[in-house]
């Protein structure tokens, strides 16, 4: 168990700065024979305390955002997600994932190098319902890469400052991860002995990666969650298609 809690602390604080713990708990959870739809399960449930003491951090960022909308689309399509993961295998969604994290780490590399930027206000346009609907429910039901998917989304809404987006990332997350708190339990898929062990260690880290996320460079961060994804999907694509 202490090693479980060792990757959820890695897990939390790589959560809050670009996304994609759950690729470190649910090998863990994998490990020690948990069947993968439970695995996963338990991976979502376990990350709520980490988003929560993450988002808290830096809530303040969303002061004049549009808090109603977000909470919305955030709760709902982590329900459904959730929902979804409930009726369907996970473990046939694995081949999925390798392409989802590539795709979503070029579409932001390429917004990156968009002279058009990638901040603007911090409104919410008609495009990003269904933009950001998908990707909570994407959270509910796999969640995998969730952070760079966000920050893709919101990258390419020019939806605030960086660290405006991170926090938006942050709140959906926490938002999508909290609604299948619920769903899971019902379906009896969460592993309850790990996922507390996995709680803490989230909440911890992303206590300690909301404090990093203040002092680093924006751009430095951005191409890090770029250069992150590319690897998780490199990684992925060894261990599903080799």
């Amino acid at each position: 168990m202490f090693e479980l809690l060792g990757w959820a602390l890695l897990a939390g604080v790589v959560n809050a700065l670009a996304g994609g713990g759950l690729f470190f708990t649910l090998p863990a959870l994998l490990a020690l024979g948990v069947p993968s739809t439970s695995a996963v399960a338990t991976a979502s449930v376990a990350s709520w305390p980490g988003y929560v003491s993450a988002f808290w951090s830096i809530r303040r960022q969303l002061k004049k955002g549009p808090l109603a909308a977000l909470t919305l689309i955030g709760l709902l399509g982590g329900t459904l997600g959730a929902l979804a993961l409930v009726q369907f295998d996970a473990s046939s969604f694995n081949y999925l994932v390798p392409w989802l994290l590539l795709t979503v780490s070029l579409l932001y590399a390429r917004q990156l190098l968009s002279k058009a930027g990638f901040e603007g206000p911090l409104v919410l346009r008609k495009a990003g319902w269904p933009l950001l609907l998908s990707g909570s429910f994407y959270g509910g039901f796999f969640g995998g890469g969730l952070g760079v998917l966000f920050m893709s989304i919101t990258g390419q809404l020019r939806m605030g400052t960086n660290l405006q987006q991170h926090t938006i990332k942050l709140y959906l997350s926490m938002l999508a991860s909290g609604a299948t708190i619920v769903v899971y339990s019902l379906s009896g898929l969460v592993y309850w002995q790990g996922g507390l062990v996995l709680a803490l260690g989230y909440l911890i880290g992303g206590q300690l990666g909301a404090k990093i996320l203040k002092w680093i460079r924006p751009k430095l961060l951005a191409w890090s969650i770029v250069t992150f994804g590319i690897g998780l999907s490199v990684y992925y694509f060894m261990r599903f298609y080799m």
